[in-house]
């Protein structure tokens, strides 16, 4: 169903609930880290009335990890969860886990390579032959690869050091790797940190370029089944809670602090204010909105198995809610 009708009938619903007088759902949302940045949309969304109007409790809790909220998402533990949408696709492949994602949030993927301006170093060819440094199961640094070869360079000069990921930015300002792996949303972070010692960090934004999804909205197979109406008003909730924060950030971000408490709102508005573009800015986006473009899954897909050394035959669209 395409989103404007989708929009149409959960209105209709919606008002309809409201002369049956129905109980608001409660429902548990788990993000796939920290909250921060543009996570803020979903508290803003509670503050604001998208969720409220849909009839819906909102509790948002942070995540361990895309993998592990797919688990827990797919186990029951969750009813929504955000993800990146390679994450949700290899959940299914390898795992047999029976979710779906049914929106997209980040329509081109914040992952990047972080490199020190003085380096020279401004596209992918440009790290032939360098030190890379990654944490620990990066997806970015499994996705490289494909972005060397696509840019026609050679990842087999590269000399890629795992470590610890919250050693990435001190080994990058200190000039004992050339590049970490990073994310377009989190790299003026490390650019703070760099401008204290004088110095300043350029991101290559290789994900973004291969044209991928990135963080999606899914749930499990379960939930489209046993409550389809509640599937569809989040989804309609979650459209007016990324546009509302994208026309406030800083009162988004406000709301999100009012709950967690202790955050540095000018930091977050600043991050929030970077990811944008991932939601709002991208060709996916410019192509067909909060529609699923179906090239840019057939992409994922396949960037997602070729990272993995996997091969399958699953239909693209078949990891995402369409009707």
């Amino acid at each position: 169903m395409k989103l404007k009708s989708l929009l149409l009938t959960t209105a209709l619903i919606s008002a309809s609930l409201t002369f049956g007088a129905r109980a608001a759902d409660n429902v548990t949302l788990i993000l796939d880290w920290t909250p921060g940045g543009f996570a803020a949309n979903w508290y803003y969304g509670v503050e604001n009335g998208c969720f409220p109007d849909q009839d819906i409790n909102l509790t948002v809790e942070r995540g361990y990890g895309g993998a592990d909220t797919v688990t827990k998402i797919a186990a029951g533990v969750g009813d929504f969860g955000t993800a990146d949408l390679s994450s949700i696709m290899l959940g299914k492949l390898t795992s047999d886990a029976a979710v779906t994602a049914i929106l997209p949030m980040y329509t081109a993927s914040p992952i990047s390579v972080g490199v020190l301006e003085s380096s020279g170093i401004k596209e992918i060819a440009d790290l032939e032959g360098k030190t890379i440094a990654a944490a620990p199961g990066d997806s970015g640094i499994k996705i490289l690869p494909i972005a060397f070869e696509e840019a026609g360079a050679d990842f087999s000069t590269v000399k890629v050091e795992t470590v610890d990921f919250t050693t990435l930015t001190g080994l990058l300002i200190q000039e004992k790797v050339d590049a970490i792996t990073t994310y377009s949303t989190s790299a003026m972070i490390i650019d703070e940190a760099a401008k204290k010692v004088g110095k300043s960090v350029d991101t290559i934004k290789f994900a973004a370029d291969l044209g991928v999804y990135s963080n999606s909205v899914f749930t499990s197979d379960k939930k489209i089944a046993d409550n389809p109406d509640l599937v569809k008003r989040f989804m309609a909730a979650s459209v007016c809670a990324f546009e509302k924060a994208r026309d406030d950030i800083p009162a988004a971000v406000a709301a999100m602090n009012k709950v967690l408490g202790g955050m540095d709102e000018a930091l977050h508005t600043t991050i929030a204010e970077a990811a944008i573009p991932l939601v709002f800015g991208s060709e996916n986006f410019a192509a067909t909105g909060f529609d699923w473009n179906e090239s840019a899954v057939a992409k994922t897909l396949d960037v997602a198995v070729r990272a993995q050394g996997l091969e399958t035959d699953a239909e693209p669209m078949s990891f995402i809610l369409t009707d």
